[in-house]
């Protein structure tokens, strides 16, 4: 029995995946998806639809023009990144404020939002290929926390007490407590879901940048090194709240990884605070359904 399966069977209960969210895994799987068939599945959505022109607007983007529809989105951002937006607003609506809770989720969502600009500016400054995939891993990096806070909030209030205690790492609380970490909850959680596999091995391993045991190749290597250097990063800029602010140390595999100097630091931690700002600033055009 999994970490997921121990889980159903305490609660009876996990979150569900959006129905957008949904089919473009689907059409993911099936190799079909492709621009005109995206375009169609958001446009089913009316408010998901105006959400994804609004960022697409948004000063983050930088645009010369104002994009006026879906398939304008697609063709000037490019396909991928309308696809992780898509992708990307599905999955906030999981993050809900639980009453009486101690727990801030919308903290957590911003955290998990300036993790995705981080991981998205290290990996372009590697291969501008990268952004795009960084950013959905930043978003996703969390998932399993939410699943913790949705299923057995009382068991994941009791872990973080055992954190801030001092005398165990988020991990050894979450397993003493419950059984299993976040990361390996979020990775189960997402190949239920049907998500790509380099997003489960993207989540599975985000604490762990040495990589040692895992079976993955080395572009795949490379982007959850920007993940991991991103939610550090992230932390250290107070991107957010993260359930778990300590910092982790970041072991020199990771700056050769990245090709990144320890000199470079200051330049790039610019970059991301001046683009969290306006990645925040564009979320919050979309109301207050999450705070």
């Amino acid at each position: 029995m999994n970490d997921i399966q121990n889980l159903i069977s305490q609660t009876g209960d996990l979150p569900t995946l959006p129905d957008v969210a949904v089919r473009i895994n689907r059409e993911m799987n099936n190799e079909a998806l492709n621009a005109k068939l995206l375009g169609e599945i958001i446009a089913d959505d009316t408010a998901l639809a105006a959400k994804i022109l609004r960022l697409s607007n948004s000063a983050f983007y930088g645009l010369s023009k104002q994009v006026t529809t879906l398939n304008k989105a697609v063709m000037i951002l490019g396909f991928n990144t309308v696809k992780n937006l898509a992708l990307s607003v599905s999955i906030h609506s999981l993050f809900k404020e639980r009453p009486n809770s101690p727990i801030d989720v919308k903290g957590l969502w911003q955290h998990s939002l300036g993790c995705a600009v981080a991981a998205k500016i290290i990996a372009d400054n590697l291969n501008k290929k990268f952004g795009d995939e960084a950013f959905l891993f930043g978003i996703l990096h969390d998932i399993g926390k939410i699943v913790f806070i949705n299923t057995i909030p009382q068991d994941y209030e009791k872990a973080l007490v055992l954190l801030q205690e001092g005398n165990m790492t988020q991990a050894e609380a979450e397993i003493e407590v419950m059984g299993f970490n976040h990361q390996r909850l979020g990775s189960q959680l997402l190949d239920i879901w049907k998500f790509p596999d380099n997003i489960i091995q993207a989540v599975k391993y985000h604490h762990d940048p040495q990589l040692k045991t895992a079976k993955i190749d080395p572009q795949l290597k490379d982007l959850i090194r920007s993940l991991f250097l991103g939610n550090q990063m992230a932390k250290a800029l107070n991107l957010g709240k993260s359930t778990n602010p300590v910092r982790e140390e970041i072991p020199k595999i990771v700056w050769q990884s990245l090709n990144i100097k320890r000199s470079q630091l200051n330049d790039i931690a610019g970059n991301i605070k001046n683009s969290y700002a306006l990645m925040l600033e564009a979320w919050d055009m979309e109301g207050k359904d999450h705070d």
